[in-house]
């Protein structure tokens, strides 16, 4: 084809896109082809023999559709060789032509690409860009593989040697072949010269004029080639390395998106979305000036020519039948590897920190998705966010290490225990900082138990991060159900060690709820702290006792600590009678007749089985959980609360509703042969609660409900007299009424009437 006009109006047609078929990756063998069945590269060659063993030849008919096939020959009157291209039939009886075998052999070329980037092997055949098409053709009706090869190579060479202005008629050539026919460029001696064309040109400097449009090409047309194949060669990592530790020419481009991003599940990054990048990409102007790489402008003499190449790489472009799919499988270590070995490299470099280029920055954020770049990266991070040339960069590596820490292994809890370690001052990264907490606690469930861990444990440090308070405080936002409980699983191991960490424990408690303004789920917290533990550190815990009493303080505490200004302010409103915005002093009041309830089941249900209380220590936290034990042992550990608040605050917390369950397992407790609380005393203990919840009945609080009449046969059982075991008694010896209980029984009348008009009265 001689005239470049009818080109350019064919590949400008609008015509339907071909189905993109996805071939399995069966029919296509990885390996070099058996012995003796290879194709010699170079010379021209006249046989006409099969060059590859039939059964692993690829279908020739992987062009266009029928439709698509007669709309191409009919746009192309004045070219009868290139119907024939297009026409072939699917199943023919007659020896496939040279085109077809060559197309057919690149499945087996595919896998055989050498690993290492290198130029061109095959002898380049250049011809006039006119006649690019006819001597295809020509050779294609020879049989001469070899010639079709050495043409593709030549018109790659042109490419090559006209970087700044390619030639028209060529590229579109060559695009217009790679819509009718993409395999012939998937051969080795094609691929490497495409490659070729991908990689840094030395011989441009700092002042040449730069132009990427070949390089674009070069991405679109490996693209067509490998578009439905499921594995890729090396090859292309390689350069996508080597381009994005450069100038960055073709792998930010808009243009080469779909080549860069099928690249990219090399490394099975989760790569943050563009909303959430700080670093635009500035597609081929995007090279790292501060680094010292050389910019690459436009001349206003080329503005022409690029926009009509951006229309013909607009519909060459994969965009719409692309497919993003995992390409290196068959592959993966052997890459991984590779990228290990080149990141290395470039961070063992003895070179000062300003020196650092933002591309290394950027390549290190699309490879996070390997363990060891992002132990790598974290190591380093804090430098390089403090650093102003580098911020940007540094932040949205920082956000994709985030992102990708999903295996919760050794080395990922690694990381995270070096992100904990990161001091940043500026506002600015400190927001972007939590965002990336958040993004951290989303990549996997169990970061969010080590994330609370390693943050309380370096509190405790002598090298306390000033920033621990507003990520614990971010980490309580994200999670308000499920942090509080891991928060109070690391507050139990503190109180397993050796040492009495009661004080600091209070300490601690207190700073976290008052930087996090009282913005935790504290029934939650409490819950957690009375969670039964079965690891091997608690079973054979040394201090048991001291364990339980310690867990029965820090409950005490927690319920103080949830007085806000607010309840506070409501609860003095309350005893001057005034009866207005009580809906925080109620919500509080309910609050800690909760607790109650679940530090009550705890001591009937798990401590018993943590270890065997004295009787003394067990009585005392009963009665302290439910604040009827006596002042001092709420605030003797560190003087809080303040005396000024101690007895108002003591009241607040005692003055509240009776619920069921904890009046039941009270007298439950009292029943009980193995709890040391006697009949008695549950008796006495819980008529003290009903007298001291009708205290503050109110027509907006509920503070007793009873509905279940066992409650009734519970205390009755409670009043029954139990002889000695010890001693005999004669046949017929009646059961009769414990005089020690005598003054429960007398109290019982308005201990029923109580109940009753409760309920009534609900």
């Amino acid at each position: 084809i001689g005239n470049t006009s009818s080109i350019g109006n064919c590949v400008k047609m609008n015509r339907p896109k071909p189905t993109s078929i996805r071939r399995p990756s069966n029919t296509k063998p990885s390996g070099h082809p058996p012995p003796g069945d290879f194709i010699a590269l170079g010379a021209k060659s006249q046989s006409s023999e099969p060059k590859a063993n039939p059964a692993l030849l690829k279908p020739a008919s992987t062009g266009l559709p029928p439709d698509r096939k007669r709309e191409a020959s009919s746009s192309l009157p004045s070219s009868s060789s290139l119907s024939s291209l297009s026409k072939r039939p699917k199943h023919s009886s007659t020896p496939p032509s040279a085109l077809s075998r060559l197309a057919e052999v690149a499945a087996v070329d595919k896998r055989s690409i050498s690993p290492s980037i290198k130029e061109p092997s095959v002898v380049p055949i250049e011809v006039s860009p006119a006649v690019l098409l006819d001597e295809i053709e020509a050779a294609e009706a020879e049989g001469n593989d070899d010639r079709i090869e050495g043409v593709l190579c030549g018109a790659v060479k042109q490419l090559k040697m006209n970087r700044a202005k390619p030639d028209m008629t060529l590229y579109l050539s060559l695009m217009f072949l790679a819509k009718i026919k993409p395999n012939v460029f998937a051969t080795e001696g094609v691929i490497e010269a495409l490659c070729s064309l991908l990689r840094r040109d030395a011989s441009i400097n700092f002042k040449a004029k730069g132009n990427n449009l070949v390089s674009v090409l070069a991405c679109n047309l490996l693209m067509a080639a490998y578009e439905e194949d499921e594995n890729w060669p090396e090859i292309f990592v390689k350069v996508y390395i080597e381009d994005s530790l450069g100038e960055r020419i073709w792998v930010d481009s808009s243009h080469c998106k779909t080549f860069v991003d099928n690249i990219q599940t090399a490394f099975t990054t989760k790569m943050p979305p563009k909303s959430m990048l700080l670093q635009t990409e500035t597609g081929r102007s995007g090279g790292d000036l501060s680094a010292g790489n050389s910019p690459h402008p436009s001349t206003p003499d080329e503005d022409e020519g690029q926009t009509e190449l951006l229309i013909a790489e607009e519909k060459l472009s994969p965009e719409d039948d692309g497919q993003d799919m995992p390409r290196y499988e068959e592959l993966a270590e052997s890459v991984e590897e590779y990228v290990l070995d080149v990141l290395r490299d470039q961070l063992n470099r003895r070179q000062p920190m300003d020196n650092v280029s933002r591309n290394l920055l950027r390549l290190l954020t699309a490879t996070c998705g390997y363990k060891e770049v992002r132990l790598m990266a974290v190591q380093r991070l804090e430098m390089w966010l403090q650093n102003p040339k580098l911020t940007r960069p540094a932040q949205d590596l920082l956000m994709s290490l985030c992102m990708n820490c999903n295996t919760h292994g050794s080395d990922d809890m690694e990381v995270i225990s070096n992100l904990i370690k990161i001091r940043l001052k500026p506002k600015v990264l400190l927001n972007h900082y939590m965002l990336c907490v958040r993004e951290l606690l989303n990549a996997h469930r169990d970061n969010l138990g080590t994330m609370v861990k390693f943050v309380i444990f370096n509190e405790l440090s002598n090298a306390r991060n000033p920033n621990n308070m507003q990520v614990l405080h971010t980490v309580l936002q994200h999670s308000p159900e499920q942090a509080p409980k891991f928060l109070a699983l690391v507050f139990q191991d503190l109180l397993t060690n050796k040492d009495d960490y009661l004080r600091a424990s209070r300490a601690l408690l207190r700073e976290i709820i008052k930087q996090t303004k009282h913005e935790i789920n504290f029934q939650s917290f409490c819950l957690g702290l009375m969670q039964e533990r079965k690891e091997a550190s608690y079973v054979d815990m040394e201090f048991k006792e001291r364990f339980v009493i310690q867990v029965t303080d820090l409950l005490t505490v927690s319920m103080m600590l949830g007085i806000t200004a607010q309840v506070k302010e409501a609860g003095i409103a309350w005893d001057k009678g005034e009866k207005k915005n009580l809906e925080g002093l109620r919500s509080f009041q309910n609050q800690i007749a909760a607790i109650q309830r679940d530090a009550v089941w705890w001591l009937h249900s798990v401590v018993p089985t943590i270890s065997k209380v004295g009787p003394k220590d067990y009585v005392h936290c009963l009665h302290k959980v439910l604040f009827t034990e006596q002042p001092e042992t709420y605030y003797k550990w560190d003087n809080w609360p303040p005396e000024s608040d101690r007895n108002f605050f003591l009241r607040l917390c005692s003055e509240v509703p009776l619920l069921e369950d904890t009046l039941m397992r009270i007298l439950v407790i009292g029943l009980s042969r193995d709890l040391p609380l006697g009949p008695a005393d549950a008796m006495e203990l819980a008529d003290h609660l009903v007298k001291r919840a009708a205290g503050v009945q109110s027509d907006d609080l509920e503070v007793l409900r009873v509905e279940r009449i066992q409650l009734i046969d519970a205390v009755l059982n409670l009043c029954t007299y139990h002889h000695p075991e010890n001693i005999q008694l004669p046949a017929g010896y009646g059961l009769y009424l414990s005089p020690s209980l005598f003054p429960a029984v007398f109290s019982l009348q308005f201990y029923y009437a109580v109940i009753h008009q409760l309920y009534i009265a609900k």
